[in-house]
């Protein structure tokens, strides 16, 4: 019940973009770059965040982890990601809002990191 109260009413009132991201996001547009979000969130609760932040139609595609063969720390998601879009990994990068790096570096030629504040 706790976890339904959160997602349907405090969500959208206690969620808060990091700072950066709509600047990040217009330069991303600005420069006609593919994107996608790959997390291991439940569909649900990514369409709800993404919505949320008001990026539903940033992501031009969205991988969930379980939907795929391994989730991630895998690279299938990933894998998936630059199939979905059309991408090979030498023109890629990846934006891990994690507190520990994970496969992107291995899969994608340019990874950047950040820390979730």
């Amino acid at each position: 019940m706790r976890f339904l109260q959160w997602k349907n009413r405090l969500a959208p009132e206690r969620l808060k973009a990091v700072n950066g991201l709509y600047k990040m996001k217009k330069w991303v547009e600005d420069h006609g770059l593919k994107r996608a979000a790959v997390t291991n969130a439940p569909r649900e609760n990514a369409e709800l965040i993404i919505s949320i932040l008001g990026l539903t139609d940033f992501f031009e595609a969205l991988i969930i982890g379980s939907e795929c063969e391994h989730p991630k720390p895998h690279p299938d998601p990933y894998l998936e990601a630059l199939e979905a879009l059309k991408v090979s990994k030498d023109h890629t990068f990846v934006f891990e809002v994690s507190l520990l790096p994970s496969a992107p570096s291995k899969y994608c030629s340019k990874p950047l990191f950040f820390r979730e504040i």
